[in-house]
Protein backbone atom coordinates (compact mmCIF):
# COMPACT_ATOMS: atom_id res chain seq x y z
CA UNK A 1 0.00 0.00 0.00
CA UNK A 2 2.24 2.88 -1.55
CA UNK A 3 -0.36 5.58 -0.42
CA UNK A 4 0.17 4.73 3.84
CA UNK A 5 2.62 7.51 4.58
CA UNK A 6 2.86 6.65 8.46
CA UNK A 7 1.98 3.66 9.90
CA UNK A 8 2.53 3.12 13.80
CA UNK A 9 1.81 0.51 16.79
CA UNK A 10 0.58 1.96 19.83
CA UNK A 11 -0.09 0.47 23.16
CA UNK A 12 -4.44 -0.20 24.31
CA UNK A 13 -5.32 2.61 25.95
CA UNK A 14 -2.67 5.02 25.54
CA UNK A 15 -3.14 8.59 23.36
CA UNK A 16 -1.66 8.60 20.30
CA UNK A 17 1.33 10.62 20.12
CA UNK A 18 3.47 11.61 17.15
CA UNK A 19 6.40 13.70 17.01
CA UNK A 20 6.50 17.46 16.08
CA UNK A 21 9.05 20.23 14.99
CA UNK A 22 7.96 23.34 15.09
CA UNK A 23 9.62 25.94 12.47
CA UNK A 24 11.40 28.71 14.34
CA UNK A 25 10.16 32.61 14.20
CA UNK A 26 13.18 33.29 13.01
CA UNK A 27 16.00 32.11 11.09
CA UNK A 28 18.72 32.89 13.53
CA UNK A 29 16.99 30.85 16.02
CA UNK A 30 19.03 27.37 16.33
CA UNK A 31 17.76 24.65 18.08
CA UNK A 32 19.35 21.36 19.08
CA UNK A 33 17.16 18.38 17.48
CA UNK A 34 15.33 17.32 21.03
CA UNK A 35 12.03 15.03 20.53
CA UNK A 36 9.13 16.34 21.33
CA UNK A 37 5.69 14.95 20.13
CA UNK A 38 2.12 15.92 20.22
CA UNK A 39 -1.05 14.15 20.68
CA UNK A 40 -4.13 14.05 18.43
CA UNK A 41 -7.40 15.66 19.34
CA UNK A 42 -10.22 15.49 17.42
CA UNK A 43 -12.40 17.19 20.21
CA UNK A 44 -10.34 20.19 19.06
CA UNK A 45 -10.91 22.65 16.55
CA UNK A 46 -7.61 24.10 16.38
CA UNK A 47 -4.39 22.73 17.07
CA UNK A 48 -2.71 24.01 19.89
CA UNK A 49 1.24 23.90 21.40
CA UNK A 50 2.64 24.85 25.18
CA UNK A 51 3.89 28.33 25.66
CA UNK A 52 7.25 26.95 26.53
CA UNK A 53 7.62 25.46 23.60
CA UNK A 54 6.52 28.24 22.01
CA UNK A 55 8.84 30.64 23.13
CA UNK A 56 11.84 28.28 23.00
CA UNK A 57 11.14 28.58 19.31
CA UNK A 58 10.81 32.34 19.46
CA UNK A 59 7.29 33.09 19.58
CA UNK A 60 5.83 35.51 22.04
CA UNK A 61 3.20 37.58 20.72
CA UNK A 62 -0.17 36.22 21.56
CA UNK A 63 -3.72 37.49 20.97
CA UNK A 64 -6.75 36.75 23.00
CA UNK A 65 -9.19 34.96 20.88
CA UNK A 66 -12.28 37.00 23.08
CA UNK A 67 -13.58 33.52 22.51
CA UNK A 68 -14.85 31.26 24.91
CA UNK A 69 -14.26 27.24 23.93
CA UNK A 70 -15.05 24.19 25.75
CA UNK A 71 -12.44 21.92 26.85
CA UNK A 72 -12.11 18.35 29.36
CA UNK A 73 -10.88 20.89 31.87
CA UNK A 74 -13.66 23.31 31.21
CA UNK A 75 -14.64 26.56 29.54
CA UNK A 76 -11.20 28.25 28.34
CA UNK A 77 -10.43 31.22 26.59
CA UNK A 78 -6.53 30.64 25.04
CA UNK A 79 -4.72 33.32 23.06
CA UNK A 80 -3.55 32.26 19.92
CA UNK A 81 -0.17 32.63 18.15
CA UNK A 82 0.85 32.54 14.73
CA UNK A 83 3.48 30.38 13.60
CA UNK A 84 5.58 29.81 10.84
CA UNK A 85 5.08 26.29 10.29
CA UNK A 86 5.17 22.56 11.70
CA UNK A 87 5.96 19.43 10.95
CA UNK A 88 4.32 16.16 12.29
CA UNK A 89 5.00 12.54 11.95
CA UNK A 90 8.48 13.88 10.67
CA UNK A 91 6.66 14.43 6.82
CA UNK A 92 3.58 16.52 7.01
CA UNK A 93 4.49 19.94 7.16
CA UNK A 94 2.29 22.82 7.32
CA UNK A 95 3.18 26.41 6.52
CA UNK A 96 2.04 29.75 8.26
CA UNK A 97 -1.21 28.79 10.81
CA UNK A 98 -2.82 30.00 13.70
CA UNK A 99 -2.47 27.86 16.99
CA UNK A 100 -3.65 28.07 20.34
CA UNK A 101 -1.51 28.75 23.04
CA UNK A 102 -1.47 26.10 26.23
CA UNK A 103 -0.65 28.00 29.60
CA UNK A 104 0.43 25.97 32.32
CA UNK A 105 1.27 22.68 30.08
CA UNK A 106 3.53 20.33 32.28
CA UNK A 107 4.47 18.05 30.02
CA UNK A 108 7.90 18.87 28.12
CA UNK A 109 7.80 16.25 25.85
CA UNK A 110 4.35 16.30 25.28
CA UNK A 111 4.33 19.57 23.79
CA UNK A 112 0.44 20.00 22.39
CA UNK A 113 -2.51 18.70 20.49
CA UNK A 114 -3.02 18.69 17.09
CA UNK A 115 -6.78 19.48 16.27
CA UNK A 116 -9.35 19.18 13.44
CA UNK A 117 -7.52 22.50 11.60
CA UNK A 118 -4.74 19.93 10.68
CA UNK A 119 -6.54 16.23 10.89
CA UNK A 120 -9.21 17.64 8.36
CA UNK A 121 -7.02 17.87 5.43
CA UNK A 122 -5.48 13.84 6.05
CA UNK A 123 -7.30 10.89 6.29
CA UNK A 124 -6.31 8.79 9.78
CA UNK A 125 -7.45 5.66 10.54
CA UNK A 126 -7.22 3.48 14.32
CA UNK A 127 -7.61 0.11 14.34
CA UNK A 128 -7.87 -1.50 18.18
CA UNK A 129 -8.27 -4.82 16.57
CA UNK A 130 -4.82 -4.71 14.85
CA UNK A 131 -3.43 -2.00 17.35
CA UNK A 132 -2.68 0.22 14.50
CA UNK A 133 -3.04 3.74 13.72
CA UNK A 134 -3.32 5.31 9.87
CA UNK A 135 -2.54 9.14 9.05
CA UNK A 136 -1.64 10.10 5.26
CA UNK A 137 -2.34 12.81 3.09
CA UNK A 138 -3.05 10.36 -0.08
CA UNK A 139 -6.32 9.47 -1.12
CA UNK A 140 -7.47 5.90 -0.48
CA UNK A 141 -9.15 4.52 -2.50
CA UNK A 142 -10.57 1.69 -0.95
CA UNK A 143 -12.15 4.02 2.03
CA UNK A 144 -14.64 4.83 -0.24
CA UNK A 145 -16.12 1.08 -0.51
CA UNK A 146 -16.18 0.86 3.32
CA UNK A 147 -18.29 4.10 3.72
CA UNK A 148 -21.07 3.21 0.90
Amino acid sequence: MDYLNLVTSFASGKTIRVDVSLVSSHKSIKLPRMEHSVVLDTGADRSALSKDFLMRHGYGKYTSSGQMKATAGGIVEFCSCDINGLTIANQFSFTKMKVDVLENWSSHAVVGVIGMDILSQMTFILSHEHKKFLLTNQKVPKLAEIFI
